[in-house]
């Protein structure tokens, strides 16, 4: 009989644990997995049919119940377990409020198996090498994180209840006008997400363009050329007097020449929520699709674990032995780094994590390769360069009377962009001139141009301002941009987030009643609510029931206009 079950959260984690123990000599352990959540919360019975009178009476703590929500792994892990007379359960699901919680799951299997007494053990690793799975296995803990637990069953129970209520009421205001319309939904962070998108499209469609002008010129110094151009004129008469003046002369004098040096300082250690804006933008996928990547590398060996809002190594850590399983995968040939590290470490930890750094060589192709090589290549930029030195030059010239500016810059020291280039400067150096010098007109033109929008908000801007606004989490984040175009509320064009008609009918529709329902700010409370159950000064069922009685007034307010809200949605639902 084993001495021990562990239980990962993956199949193939759990093959590497069992590999590495059992090449360790630990021979009296079974190891199996599960596939994410055994369980899963659902609302009792009596609200499996969707009726406006229920939705206040729902929108109660007590109406939440724990179901099993995977009857196949719950059985098999069960039958498993059944086998361990004398011996101990392992935990060793992912270390994070999500994996916490799933280990809790399985403690309840286990006990309902063994007794409610029945000791157990938590096994915690940042990564899949084997001396990172030895040193957990050596210090098994003998619980649950529960402040983990608790913060991640208050957002669990929390987004259900209060999604399941106002997706039901604009669902069934909708369907009173138009038969057979599909489910829309809403949800405490959705809502605020696809309201970013939709105020940022109205700013755009209010804008009103004005027409402003300016002179430009081609100018030559020695052998190099450059442009210098005027401020902007909002008066066409002035710029076409400007223009005369320019027109006159053949040569013009440089009145000012200054150059700046500035550090550009090497990338912080990655932590998940810069490191997927910062592959959204090289790769052109989604947010929610390099998880998965990052997820897939994290579970053959290649990447430490991909959840983390840590950008501090920890003390004595080893940067050379991961170096060399960079070195291996050719990533740095012909570059020059240094012998010893010397990382540039941010302030950040979430006190569970490291950074994400590589713990494989990856000699695979496609996106995986490209994630891989991405996390390779800021390690080394981070732990094994210099921070490079960019020289920035401005230069005030008089032509004919009219003053012009201009602006270059070139790498002094290219530093990091060696070895990490994926951001790096474009160069447009200007001639190092002196102050009262000729310089030679090639050139002179009047333009005509006009104010623009800011632009559609890409997904990697949409990810920052959610972090910004404490939208999400770091493993939840990524999943709300498809989120958002799967059910409907928006599209992407190009690298843009655009909304639909039906996304700004919600937002609009549910602001008019109360702008609560789509601020941050509302969930922000929440998200207060959880770190209080986290840290122990919070109940959870207080917690739940506080956060669910800001919610309860926002929900009779939109009770009190359903038929108003239907008939601002019916349009948008005929057209979807």
């Amino acid at each position: 009989m084993p001495r021990f079950v562990v239980v990962a959260e993956k199949r193939s984690v759990a093959e590497v644990i069992y590999k590495v123990l059992r090449k360790y000599g630990l021979k009296e352990v079974t190891v199996t997995s599960v596939s994410g959540h055994l369980m899963d919360c659902d609302l009792v019975e009596r609200y499996d049919r969707w009726r406006l009178s229920d939705l206040l009476e729902l929108l109660r703590p007590e109406n939440m119940r724990l179901v099993v929500s995977d009857k196949y792994a719950y059985s098999r892990v069960g039958r498993v377990l059944s086998n361990l007379r004398e011996g101990l359960m392992v935990v060793a699901t992912d270390n994070d409020h999500e994996g916490e919680l799933i280990g809790y799951e399985l403690v309840i299997l286990y006990r309902n198996i063994r007794g409610h007494t029945a000791e157990f053990r938590r096994m915690r690793f940042n990564s899949l090498e084997e001396d990172e799975i030895i040193r957990a296995w050596q210090n098994l803990e003998n619980d649950l994180n529960w402040g983990w637990v608790y913060k991640a069953q208050l957002r669990r129970s929390f987004d259900l209840i209060t999604g399941a209520a106002f997706t039901r009421l604009l669902t069934l205001s909708a369907r009173r006008r138009v038969n057979g319309s599909g489910v829309i939904s809403w949800g405490p962070v959705q809502s605020p997400c696809l309201k970013i998108i939709v105020d940022r499209e109205r700013v755009i469609r209010g804008f009103k363009p004005r027409k402003y002008w300016y002179v430009t010129c081609v100018l030559k110094y020695g052998d190099i050329i450059f442009k210098a151009n005027s401020g902007n004129v909002w008066d066409k008469g002035v710029a076409e007097r400007l223009i005369q003046d320019a027109l006159s002369a053949n040569v013009g004098e440089v009145l000012d020449y200054a150059e700046e040096r500035v550090r550009m300082p090497r990338p912080l250690p990655a932590r998940t929520d810069d490191s997927v804006r910062e592959l959204v933008r090289i790769t052109g996928r989604s947010s929610h699709s390099l998880m998965m990547v990052m997820e897939r590398l994290y579970q053959s060996g290649y990447l430490s674990y991909p959840r983390t809002e840590t950008n501090r190594y920890p003390e004595g850590f080893d940067f050379k032995r991961r170096l060399k399983a960079i070195a291996s995968s050719g990533v740095l040939a012909g570059v020059e780094i240094r012998e010893e590290p010397r990382p540039r470490n941010g302030r950040m930890s979430d006190g569970a994590h490291p950074p994400i750094y590589p713990t494989g060589t990856y000699a695979g192709g496609g996106v995986e390769r490209a994630v891989w090589e991405y996390f390779a290549r800021r390690f080394v930029a981070n732990a094994f360069t210099d921070d490079a030195l960019v020289i920035r030059q401005r230069a005030v010239v008089r032509v004919g009377g009219v003053e012009l500016r201009a602006a270059g810059r070139y790498l002094e020291s290219a530093g990091f962009y060696t070895v990490f280039p994926y951001f790096k400067p474009s160069e447009e150096p200007l001639p190092r001139l002196l102050v009262g010098a000729v310089v030679e007109v090639v050139e002179v033109r009047l333009v005509e141009d006009e104010t623009r929008p800011p632009p559609r908000l890409s997904e990697s801007d949409l990810l920052r301002i959610m972090e910004s606004n404490e939208l999400g989490t770091d493993a939840t984040r990524p999943l709300y941009p498809s989120l958002l175009v799967e059910r409907g509320f928006v599209v992407r064009e190009k690298k843009s987030l655009k909304p639909t008609g039906l996304g700004e009918a919600l937002i609009e529709t549910l602001k008019q009643v109360d702008e609560r329902l789509v601020t941050p700010e509302t969930r922000r409370i929440v998200e207060g609510f959880m770190k209080s159950v986290e840290r122990g000064e919070l109940q959870l069922d207080v917690a739940l029931s506080k956060a669910l009685d800001i919610y309860r007034p926002l929900l009779k307010s939109c009770l009190a206009r359903i038929d108003w809200i239907g008939d601002r949605l019916a349009m948008h639902v005929r057209q979807r």
